[in-house]
């Protein structure tokens, strides 16, 4: 239970990502979890974080 509780305040890393769908390019600080999420929902978006530019 306790585990559970702590997890939830458990900071995630967040990385800057340059977001590009063909027309527009946007740049946020996503965690792997939301970038995991928005390449699910969207096929055509192309992820890079900004470590492997």
């Amino acid at each position: 239970m306790f585990e559970k509780i702590r997890k939830l305040f458990r900071k995630q890393k967040a990385f800057p990502c340059i977001i590009w769908d063909g027309k527009v390019i946007k740049y946020l600080d996503l965690t792997q979890k939301q970038i995991d999420k928005m390449q699910e929902k969207n096929k055509n978006l192309m992820i890079t974080k900004k470590e492997d530019c």
